[in-house]
Parts: C-alpha cells; structure tokens; sequence
C-alpha cells in the first residue's frame, strides 16, 4: 500500500526583503487515529481516499459488466415478473463500506486483508471473464499470492454459509441493479446463477513479514490521497450554499417540487450527492475480521462527534439466518482443510479454506474529532475512538454482574467495586436492554432498562425461589448520565446498592401523620 503525507511550503521570514532567502517545510497527517478502546480494531477507509490511483482497465470492464448485468436484469424481471423494488429485506448496515480498504498503518497486533474473485460464466456454463475487486465488484483488486509466504501469511478461501458446499463460491443472477438479484449476505448458491464470487482473506501479525506487515507500537496516521486540504475546503463551502441556493428558489413552489423537476434541472439527487460529496474524510474500523463499521465522518475543517457500529460477524445477515433457524456451522469442518478449484479458475492448487467469524456481537463506539494544541492545529486533527457505554460500580462492597437482557449467563460482565468497564452488546439481534444483579448465588436477573434514557431509576432485586429470603439487598440504583467530552452521545452507567436504612433511596416513604 502507499503511505501518503502532507507537505506544507512557506518563506522562512515573514519579512518581504527577505522573502526568497529560504523555505520552510513542514511535513505533517491531517489525521491522527487513536483507539482508546481495549478491541483490537482495524482502520480502513475508501479505496480513492487510501490510493490515488485509476486503473486503466476499470472504466472497460465496468462498462461490459454494467451493460450484460442490465440485460440479465432485464429478463429476469420479464421472466419472475417481479421488479425487486424492496430489495432483499437485508439490512441496509450490508452496503457501507464496500469498497473499504485497510489503512497502511495499524495499531493493532494483527489485522485481515481480504479480496474478491469474481466470476462470469456464459450460457454454456464456461468462464466467460475472471477479475479481483473488492466486495463492491467495480473496485478492482489486485489478485492474492501466496508465493514467497509462510503459512501464517497464506490467502484462505472463506466458506462461511453455504457456500461452503462449493468451496467458497456464491452466486447470484445480476451483480448490477436490484439488490434482489444481486449477492446477498446470506452467501447462497445456485448452479444455474451467472455471476460468482468467493472471499480471499489473509492474517497479518506484527513483524511477520515486513513486506506486508503496517503495524505500529505507537499513534499512527492517515493523510487523504484523494483531495488536497484546499479542495475539501472548497467543497464544504459548495455544501454551506445548497440551502442558499434552496432559499433563493422559493418562489418557485414548494421544495417537494424538486422530487417532480425534469432530469436536466436540480433534483432531490442531485442535491443528495452534493450533500455527501462535500470533501469530508470517511474513517470506518472493524473488530478482527469482522464486518466494517458504518464510517466515522471527518469534516473538511472544525471538530464532530459521533457514534459508529460494528459487529465482529464478516457476514452479519448470515449470523441472523443462522439464529432463526437454528442451523449451527462448526469451524472444525473447514479447519486446516484444502481442495482443488472445481471451476480452475486460474488460482493456485491446492486451496486453503477458513471460515470468517460468525459471533453475534455487536460493538457500539463513540468517535471525537479535535483539533491538535498549539500550532500543529492548523494543519493537524485526532480522531479518537472510545466505548459509548461505560458502567461503574459505586458500591463499597458489593460486586455486580451485568449482560444484554436475553443473552446467555456466559456473556455477563463482572464489575467489581468501584471499577468501571465497557459495555458492548452480546447479541444484535436482541432487544438492547441491561439487566444487573449482584454477583452472589441465589439471585435473579433484574428487569432491563435503556442505556441511552438519562436519569435515575430503580432495579428490583429478587430471590430465587429455592433461597430463603433473609437478604438485605432489594434493589439497586442506576443513574444513567452523558460521559463528558462525548458531544452528547457517548453514556455513564453508575449502579450502587441501597441502603437497607433508606438512606440515598430513590423511593421513601416516611409517616409525618399522628397515625401509625
């Protein structure tokens, strides 16, 4: 990969007889990253923001694609008489980050690459065209090898779904258009398909190879390759006119009128795309080989917040399938296993199958963009990235156990007194509710509550029903309140026991009447 820096020129003097006496060159990253969390998390980003490179091969191969896939399309839609204008009921998290690639510098101690082998095949079943890219089919890629690697640096072939009947292919009817006929994170087959594809991924640990290997003991850096500072300047400020240009325009009707405009005025699309073409820096980052994370957006100038997710299944829509219909596929089957290329498409034999991971986890992060002190502000800003849910617990001598209501007891979270730990989500396909309870036998789960509604509240404490009842503990008190320097959105989860007197209780009631 290239590593791309920024290099800023200016006179040495500010004096104009001395102007020409001398330059002073500054090399400076307009973006630093930070992980404040203890994942071991990837950042990636746009292949164009990484790589400024075009390859000349694209806009022909695109273009033959594009006009075959319409064709396909086109038939298909005669034949099922069906349009596909809901899609595939997937969820719409599948399409971030198609085109994402790793970062050439890395904090973590290991990270995954990954390529796409792509597939056409004509009306008799024989391999019509063969190109590498990306999980978007129209980012090319250049294609794995494995010569000159050790086993630990070896491309594998991921067979996680039922893909794996195939080794590693899935189909679909159309790679352009409706999501309907396109591949689908589901990774099925079907022989009578056209298009196929199969996942390529490799690991790469520190010091394993110095060739392939970015990782860095400190904080490391990302400098755009796709537009100079000025440029992202200037598109922020096309972006501040739109609304001028909106209100200079009402005159002419509502504003529901550009959805009815003709194609050769300014439409809601039109619009939409200046919106988010508007220079800002795109940083996504993923857990392992999970799947990459809706994008952290980086303003062309000033400081953001926001919160991004990413879950640590590669295919999260296939964990879903699998949850629903209890079907359960072992890592042991695929586990050191090789085989050869039943379409021969050119790849080396014999292949080495994975599987990627499948784990239901979900991580919910806070990302903070801050200007630099002093003067490296100007030219300098830290994306940092921390956990969104922190919980503490304020108690003086009781230890207390926390998980996502529904999940397995397998899944808790121990917080001692007085520690604090973060908080992620052990199922993203369960509601996203907490329940507590002390960490001592004879206790039941306590009812859920939101760790995004501020405030205190009160959990119920309960027995089992094979305990005697001689406990002090009835409740526990939660008070949920906005973690500071997060712009509002990341949360502090304090739980504490109530004193059996009443005293700090939510609820008390005292007798101030003569009657007893």
């Amino acid at each position: 990969k290239t590593l791309t820096i920024g290099a800023k020129l200016s006179p040495r003097s500010s004096n104009s007889s001395e102007i020409g006496r001398g330059f002073n060159l500054i090399i400076y990253a307009e973006i630093w990253l930070r992980n404040l969390t203890k994942l071991p998390l990837t950042f990636g980003a746009p292949s164009a923001q990484v790589e400024n490179t075009v390859n000349k091969e694209m806009p022909l191969l695109s273009g033959k694609i594009s006009a075959e896939s319409a064709l396909v399309e086109l038939s298909s839609v005669l034949d099922t008489n069906g349009f596909g204008l809901f899609g595939t009921g997937e969820d719409d998290t599948e399409e971030f980050c198609r085109d994402n690639v790793n970062l050439p510098l890395q904090q973590c101690e290991e990270f995954f690459d990954e390529v796409f082998e792509y597939v056409a095949l004509n009306e008799n079943g024989n391999i019509e065209r063969t190109w590498w890219a990306a999980e978007d089919h129209i980012s090319l890629r250049k294609k794995p090898d494995n010569s000159g690697l050790d086993n630990e640096l070896a491309w594998y072939v991921d067979c996680a779904g039922e893909s794996f009947l195939k080794n590693g292919w899935e189909s679909c009817t159309n790679i352009s258009g409706s999501k309907s006929y396109n591949f689908s994170g589901r990774r099925t087959f079907n022989p009578s398909h056209r298009f196929r594809r199969r996942r390529w991924y490799r690991k790469v640990k520190r010091g394993t190879h110095p060739a392939v290997s970015g990782i860095s003991e400190g904080l490391i850096f990302h400098q755009p390759a796709d537009l100079d500072k000025f440029t992202r300047t200037q598109k922020e400020a096309e972006r501040n006119t739109i609304g001028v240009h909106l209100e200079e325009r009402e005159h002419e009707g509502s504003l529901l009128d550009i959805f009815n405009r003709p194609i050769h005025q300014d439409g809601i699309l039109d619009i939409m795309t200046a919106v988010a073409n508007d220079g800002s820096t795109l940083i996504s980052v993923k857990c392992m080989d999970g799947r990459w994370s809706t994008p952290a957006i980086i303003p062309p100038s000033g400081s953001s917040n926001g919160v991004i997710r990413t879950s640590s299944s590669r295919w999260p829509a296939l964990t879903t399938f699998i949850r629903r219909n209890k079907q359960k596929w072992s890592h042991l089957e695929v586990k050191n296993r090789q085989g050869h290329d039943d379409l021969n498409a050119g790849t080396v034999d014999p292949i080495k199958f994975g599987m990627a991971p499948l784990e239901p986890n979900v991580f919910e992060l806070c990302y903070q963009v801050t200007m630099l002190p002093g003067m490296w502000g100007e030219l300098s800003r830290m994306l940092t990235i921390t956990p969104r849910f922190l919980l503490k617990n304020e108690s003086t001598w009781l230890d207390i156990v926390v998980k996502q209501v529904g999940s397995p007891d397998t899944s808790r979270i121990l917080i001692k007194r007085g520690e604090i730990a973060p908080f992620y989500w052990a199922d993203g396909n369960l509601p996203e509710l907490v329940c507590a309870r002390p960490n001592e036998d004879g206790f039941k789960w306590s009812g859920g509550f939101d760790l995004c509604t501020l405030g205190m509240l009160p959990l119920r404490l309960r027995l089992l029903d094979s305990v005697n009842d001689n406990s002090i503990l009835s409740s526990l008190r939660v008070n949920v309140e906005i973690q500071p320097g997060t712009g509002g959105i990341g949360t502090m989860i304090s739980l504490r026991d109530e004193d059996p007197s009443g005293e700090g209780s939510l609820f008390r009631i005292e007798n101030h009447s003569p009657f007893q």
